[in-house]
């Protein structure tokens, strides 16, 4: 039984040795290195200098940045749905990749900056009833098998029920607040990096 033990200890210890590397033997990553890692969109428009698109929140000040690469969804004031990577970004307007569908393939569309009425944060949800949608079934079979509750003499099953019934509407309450409006709240922006 002891040996058991031993055996493992070595085997950790063999192991630990193998991986281990000392600290000063590490060579440290540059800055460039980093920020591609973690935003590769964003040091390419930083490196090169390149234009890029904000959405400026004006009562909180807050912004939020799309690059060339990153995928873009507005609405134009043809009401026309815009969901498609930013090819390239030029001082009154930008260009996107679109699929033409009567000639099925890709064409570059230049979209002005006054054009855009709504921008969309994500893609819209499609109301689906799969094993998510009677998850709220699950804690009643929890109680019949933990505790022998049936599920039918069980006084939670009308919440339940009405959870299930309610989950497309939270699908529909959550794409109704997707897209902001372009007001004089929401601007939107064309920056360049230095």
């Amino acid at each position: 039984m002891l040996q058991k033990y031993f055996t493992l200890l070595f085997f950790l210890m063999v192991c630990s040795a193998v991986f281990a590397q000392d600290f000063h033997h590490r060579q440290a990553e540059s800055v460039e290195e980093l920020i591609y890692k973690k935003d590769p969109n964003r040091a390419k428009a930083l490196y090169n200098k390149e234009n890029y698109l904000v959405v400026e929140n004006l009562r909180t000040n807050s912004r939020k940045r799309y690059y060339i690469g990153d995928v873009f969804m507005c609405r134009t004031k043809d009401d026309f749905v815009f969901a498609d990577e930013i090819y390239s970004v030029t001082d009154s307007s930008f260009v996107v990749t679109a699929l033409n569908e009567t000639t099925n393939r890709y064409e570059y569309v230049e979209i002005k900056l006054n054009e855009v009425t709504r921008i969309y944060k994500r893609p819209k949800r499609n109301i689906g009833f799969g094993w998510q949608t009677f998850s709220p079934f699950a804690y009643l079979i929890f109680e019949w098998a933990a505790w022998g509750v049936s599920p039918l003499q069980n006084n939670k099953w009308p919440i339940a029920a009405a959870l299930t019934a309610a989950q497309p509407l939270f699908t529909v309450v959550s794409n109704q607040f997707r897209s902001r409006k372009i007001t004089e709240n929401y601007r939107l922006r064309v920056f360049k990096s230095f």
